[in-house]
Formats: C-alpha cells, sequence, structure tokens
C-alpha cells in the first residue's frame, strides 16, 4: 500500500506589510489548521521584539530567532502555516532548516509603496522602519532572496480574498484538504 504524503508545512515570507501574519490567519482558519506566527511565539518567549533588538542588537535577534525556528519546526503539526518575520528568510540557516523539514515556502510579493503605506501606523514598533531611505534599499536588498520561494503570489491587494482562494488552491494541490471539504 503507497504512504500518503505527509502534508505540507505552509511558510509565508515577504516583506514586512506584505501580510504575512493577516493572510496566514485566515489561510489556516481556511484550511483548518494551526498557525505559527514565529515573530509573535519569540515575543511570547523573549519579549519585545523592539526590545531585543535594543538589547541585542540586530544579530542578537536574528541568533534568537534562528534557534527559536530550530525548536519549532519538528514540533509543528502537517498542515501548518508558519508566518515568518521580513528577515527570517534572509538567513541561509534558516532557509536550510525549512528545506530539512519538507516546507513549501511561499513568497508574498507586494511593492515598496504597498507595504510602506501598510506599516506606516506601526513604523515605531518595527525596529529597521525608523529611516525610509534605508527601509527602501532594505526591501530591494531582500527581494532577490525572497524569489528563492517555491511560489510567488501578489500581496498588493487591501482585500485578501483573492489571494486567500489561491493559496487555498494550492494548498490543495499539495494535499491539504480544506475545512470545508471535510465537512461534507
Amino acid at each position: 500500500m503507497p504512504q500518503k504524503p505527509i502534508a505540507p508545512l505552509l511558510v509565508l515570507i515577504g516583506f514586512m506589510g506584505a501580510g504575512k501574519s493577516t493572510v496566514g490567519r485566515f489561510l489556516a482558519h481556511e484550511l483548518g489548521c494551526p498557525l505559527m506566527d514565529l515573530d509573535i511565539d519569540i515575543t511570547h518567549t523573549h519579549g519585545g521584539i523592539p526590545d531585543l533588538f535594543e538589547k541585542r542588537g540586530e544579530s542578537g535577534f536574528r541568533a534568537i530567532e534562528h534557534h527559536h525556528l530550530g525548536s519549532i519546526l519538528p514540533r509543528l503539526p502537517r498542515p501548518s502555516v508558519l508566518a515568518l518575520g521580513g528577515g527570517a528568510f534572509m538567513q541561509a540557516a534558516n532557509r536550510e532548516l525549512l528545506a530539512k523539514h519538507a516546507a513549501t515556502v511561499i513568497f508574498l510579493d507586494a511593492p515598496f509603496e504597498v507595504v510602506r503605506a501598510r506599516i506606516a501606523d506601526t513604523g515605531h514598533q518595527r525596529p529597521l522602519v525608523r529611516d525610509l531611505e534605508r527601509l527602501r534599499k532594505l526591501f530591494e536588498q531582500r527581494r532577490p532572496t525572497y524569489l528563492m520561494a517555491e511560489h510567488t503570489f501578489d500581496a498588493s491587494e487591501s482585500d485578501p480574498a483573492g489571494l486567500l482562494t489561491s493559496l487555498v488552491q494550492l494548498a490543495e494541490r499539495l494535499g491539504v484538504v480544506t475545512t470545508a471539504r471535510d465537512r461534507l
């Protein structure tokens, strides 16, 4: 008897403001599976990210982020949705962890002006947002690495319904059965 394929771990990546947390919440609900938001989980364990940046610097935060990612990946049930912080996928060691755990990486892509507008109200809570030119450069530096993801979806619309539909269709192709179908 052939083995049933393991349901995927869907990992959402992208720049801050791309919608990883919001879309991740909707997607996990639609698929009837858990959502793990790495930044939120780090905050629960280690305190606020701005404080971590201030006390330990970006490299100290990235070390915590890598360790935390490595500790949660083996424990996540399949299927699950995992939303990474904007810089997590930039670390080669984190990409290796995701590959080791057979994660399906999905880049939520949106133009700089869209993400800038989305984070304008919460910029004070994001350590890397203090300077608009630095933010633009960071966006441009990160985008080629984000494009290494297996799948890229346009996340520029303010209503995530179309994006959610596309992500659910991808999940179904990967072997995830949606909650709605489970009820039939």
